[in-house]
């Protein structure tokens, strides 16, 4: 009996004091928390090497200068046997693709440069230089070809009226093949389709969207 009198007289005081307390004093408002701004991002270094993407449909200067001239636009990227970028292939003149001349120009002498915030592929070179060039053939990288048979001779009996009938007038020589370039062109590669290997269980894997050029090709 002593012990609840005791508790309930305790709680009783503690009501009291909570609510004096209460009265007496005023917490103070709580801040905000300040805001903390956001760091900005590093820059993201520049790769030394390139994307065939990133070039192929570029617009090619003859400088940086205020009289820079648009020269022409790359249309193919030329691999040598080895899988490197010996040359791309520069599309001059014409209009809206019609009368354009295709030429190469020495991979290894294109430069990347800045100006005014973006990047200028620069071909230290002129118009007229590349225009006299030949016409870049590109069918020696074209895929060869499907090898085709011709059909075998009828068997059986003999027709004497196709023996008698008027010879056919003989069909032309058929051209000369074409040499197979040993290395590729970029627009031959990009959107292949890729397979684990040559046998009938080969797979197919993926297909190529891009290539990566290192600094020197």
């Amino acid at each position: 009996m002593i012990r609840t009198l005791l508790s309930t007289t305790a709680l009783a005081a503690l009501l009291a004091t909570g609510a004096y307390a209460q009265e007496a004093t005023t917490p103070a408002p709580t801040q905000n928390p300040a805001i903390q701004e956001t760091a900005p991002a590093a820059p993201v270094p520049r790769a030394e090497g390139s994307l065939v993407t990133n070039i192929v449909g570029e617009s090619v200067y003859n400088g940086t200068g205020d009289d820079a001239e648009n020269i022409g636009n790359v249309s193919d990227v030329v691999f040598d046997e080895n899988g490197q970028a010996k040359s791309v292939v520069i599309g001059v003149g014409g209009f809206l693709g019609v009368g354009t001349k295709n030429v190469t120009f020495d991979y290894s002498k294109l430069q990347w440069a800045e100006r005014g915030g973006d990047r200028w592929l620069i071909a230290e070179t002129t118009k007229d230089e590349l225009t006299a060039q030949s016409d870049f053939d590109r069918e020696p990288y074209d895929p060869a070809p499907a090898a085709t048979t011709a059909p075998p001779a009828p068997s059986g009996s003999t027709d004497t009226t196709a023996q008698n009938a008027p010879a056919a007038p003989a069909e032309p020589a058929p051209a000369e093949p074409v040499k197979r370039a040993d290395g590729n062109l970029a627009t031959n590669i990009i959107g292949e389709t890729v397979y684990n290997g040559t046998g009938d269980d080969a797979q197919n894997i993926g297909d190529v969207n891009d290539i990566v050029l290192a600094k020197d090709g």
